[in-house]
C-alpha cells in the first residue's frame, strides 16, 4: 500500500513540475536590454582608475544601463566621449557602448499608453 502511495505522489510531483516548466513566458525585451546591460562589465574595466569627473559619469552609465534610462546613459556617455584624458581604448568602449544602447532602443517596443 505504501509502495502504491509512493508512485503516485512521484507521478504526480513529475507532472506537476512538467507542467510548471512549460509554463515560462520567453520575453524578447529583456533580452535586449540585456545586450547592453551584458556589455557593462567589460565597458568598466576599460576604465581602471577613472577620474572624479569620469567616475561620476560612469555611474550615471551605469544606472542608467540598469535602470533602461537610455537617455541618461547616453549624456553621460557623451561627455565622457568629449574627455579629452581618454585613451583609444577607452575611446572605443565608449563608443561600443553609445551603439548598443541606441540599437537597443531602436529594437525595444514602443511603449503602451496606460
Amino acid at each position: 500500500m505504501i509502495m502504491i502511495t509512493t508512485k503516485w505522489v512521484s507521478a504526480v510531483l513529475v507532472a506537476g513540475l512538467l507542467v510548471f516548466a512549460g509554463c515560462s513566458k520567453s520575453d524578447k525585451n529583456s533580452a535586449q536590454a540585456g545586450s547592453a546591460r551584458m556589455e557593462l562589465p567589460k565597458f568598466l574595466q576599460a576604465f581602471p582608475s577613472p577620474t572624479p569627473e569620469q567616475q561620476g559619469n560612469l555611474s550615471k552609465v551605469s544606472n542608467g544601463v540598469r535602470y533602461r534610462l537610455y537617455p541618461e546613459a547616453l549624456a553621460a556617455l557623451e561627455a565622457l566621449a568629449s574627455d579629452p584624458a581618454l585613451n583609444e581604448s577607452q575611446k572605443k568602449a565608449v563608443a561600443d557602448m553609445i551603439a548598443g544602447i541606441t540599437q537597443t532602443m531602436t529594437n525595444a517596443p514602443p511603449a503602451t499608453a496606460q
